[in-house]
């Protein structure tokens, strides 16, 4: 490896350990937020992940249409009414 590579091999792992910093921080307080609602409100952790998810991602008709498609399918194949 020359000195080169090794200053570039330092700077990411630099670059990577503070990522990690930020990402256990980001989930220290989703995990904050999400205990927030439990304690707050009526509305389940489940519940409120998939309204976040869905919030972020800006895919709401695409969830509804996915859900109305696992349910027609899972009532034909079981049976279910």
């Amino acid at each position: 490896m020359t000195s080169d590579e090794k200053k570039i091999v330092q700077g990411a792992l630099s670059e990577m350990c503070d990522s990690f910093t930020r990402t256990a921080a980001e989930r220290d307080l989703q995990k904050d937020i999400i205990a927030k609602i439990k304690d707050e409100t009526t509305i389940t952790p489940r519940v409120f992940r998939k309204m976040a998810k869905v919030a972020f991602a800006a895919n709401f008709s695409e969830e509804v249409a996915l859900h109305e498609e696992f349910e027609e399918l899972y009532q034909e194949v079981n049976g279910v009414e």
